[in-house]
């Protein structure tokens, strides 16, 4: 069942990020967290909120002049298989990303005004 919760997860974070730059996405941030909690507990969600955005995509692309991207993310397993593997692709990321700054904190190129390059 968890496996579920991704997509939704997904959504709220690009939403999250989004909303820094741009405040009329702001108000998909409460609405996302909420159905990512409910399909996390079990519940279906009552304003369908993963559903909605992989419709408003659809159209989006269909209108950019991409239909056949449109169609493909029209289909809601595309969408979510989609989204789980940005997911797990941002998260793999994200974990390489703070090893190498543990590394950088740890051991760090410049020592008493030297640098090192080693290459």
């Amino acid at each position: 069942m968890v496996l579920f919760c991704i997509p939704c997860l997904v959504i709220v974070t690009y939403f999250a990020i989004a909303g820094i730059f741009f405040p009329r996405y702001r108000s998909y941030i409460k609405e996302g967290w909420e159905c990512f909690l409910n399909k996390l507990r079990g519940r279906i969600c009552s304003a369908s909120f993963d559903n909605r955005m992989r419709l408003a995509f659809s159209m989006w692309l269909t209108k950019r002049g991409m239909p056949s991207l449109g169609r493909f993310f029209y289909k809601k397993k595309n969408f979510e298989i989609t989204l789980i593997l940005l997911g797990v692709v941002s998260t793999i990321v994200s974990i390489y990303l703070f090893a190498l700054l543990i590394n950088y904190l740890i051991y760090p190129p410049c020592v008493d005004d030297v640098c090192a390059v080693v290459g």
